[in-house]
């Protein structure tokens, strides 16, 4: 659609101009008086301007618009539809899967769906248990036990880090997780029990007493402490230690802050650090883990530290999350004490908790 602009002593001069040029079913579209000549206003004199457009061109532009609008409410139409089939086969998997096991083995698959398993993960675990054991034996609670444990073998990777110097590691993840605790925690655990030295950097400058929090730590622990503002500044920082183990805090960010997180990553990109800790809450529920591991898996994550395990009914979302995505589980805290309540994960035996998460209802 093309506007036309007529500038004019009159109205009607304007009108017989824009119906020579644009016909008799041209469209006026705004009016508005103007000045024009003389010097600072004096002497000037008054015009009329008129911006007028063809029928036509206003039809066809209408018709353009209602068509975008409704190829973009197909499209919305579309994807709720694709959703609700989605939705759909899910229940009726559900229900096709529905008493195909003798008990227990039914109850038990059920109970998976309900503490964090997907339809077909647990049909496809509880299919492979009753390939190994007879109803009698399931029915045993001793026997159905060592079967559950070992349907979980190796559910999850864990890998214990030997940090050495000059080990660099940033510790990411979404907000309230308890980054800053965590790294107190093993800052701890290797300064006083392995002998290791410790410095502590801090990037978050956008949460309010966060780096405070971080120096008090320090304080208390009698480790170096440093606030770091650029990329540029956080490089030089980083390559001049050789005496030390560093560990990086960051500020909190939620997975779909994507500037936010972009941050981050130009920081790490910069520092050139061995180890990328994704700090990961037990609370959370297992799609918002699985957002948070696609939306931070870009930072070049190593590896995966569990917090508030403590605090949590059900492990197992949690774990199978993580297993699709092949990285090690390094830590585990259950508290907030420091440094008491953190171990690493090879120490926890997940494949018992998640026993008695189905076992004890």
């Amino acid at each position: 659609m093309e506007l036309k602009k007529y500038t004019a002593a009159t109205m009607t001069e304007a009108m017989i101009r824009i119906k020579e040029d644009l016909g008799d079913e041209a469209v006026i579209v705004q009016t508005r008086k103007i000045k024009r000549g003389g010097f600072l206003g004096i002497g000037s004199k008054s015009y009329v301007e008129v911006t007028a457009v063809r029928e036509e061109d206003r039809v066809q532009n209408k018709v353009q618009t209602q068509i975008k609008d409704d190829e973009h409410s197909i499209e919305e139409e579309l994807f709720q539809i694709k959703k609700d089939i989605r939705s759909m086969n899910d229940k009726l998997s559900e229900v096709k899967m529905a008493g195909l096991f003798p008990e227990p083995f039914e109850s038990i698959r059920i109970r998976l769906i309900e503490i964090g398993m997907k339809s077909d993960e647990a049909f496809s675990l509880i299919s492979n248990l009753s390939k190994k054991m007879t109803v009698e034996d399931a029915k045993n609670e001793e026997r159905l036990i060592f079967g559950i444990k070992d349907a979980f073998n190796g559910i999850t990777k864990t890998e214990r880090i030997k940090f050495t110097l000059p080990n660099k590691a940033v510790f990411v993840g979404p907000t309230g997780v308890g980054k800053t605790t965590t790294i107190a925690k093993i800052a701890v655990k290797l300064s006083l029990r392995e002998k290791i030295p410790i410095l502590l950097l801090s990037l978050d400058t956008y949460r309010i007493g966060a780096a405070q929090q971080m120096k008090t730590y320090a304080d208390i622990i009698h480790m170096p402490f440093n606030i770091i503002y650029t990329p540029q500044q956080a490089s030089e920082m980083i390559s001049s230690v050789n005496d030390r183990i560093v560990f990086i805090d960051t500020a909190g960010r939620s997975q779909r802050d994507e500037l936010k997180i972009s941050e981050i990553e130009a920081y790490i990109r910069s520092m050139k650090v061995d180890f990328v800790f994704l700090v990961i809450d037990a609370t959370k529920k297992r799609k918002d883990v699985e957002d948070v591991l696609s939306h931070f898996m870009p930072l070049g994550i190593t590896h995966i530290i569990l917090t508030k395990v403590d605090e949590t009914t059900s492990l197992l979302g949690t774990i199978m999350a993580f297993q699709k995505i092949g990285l090690p589980l390094s830590f585990i805290t259950n508290g907030q004490n420091v440094p008491e309540d953190i171990i690493y994960a090879d120490e926890c035996d997940l494949q018992n908790l998640i026993v008695k998460e189905i076992i004890e209802r």
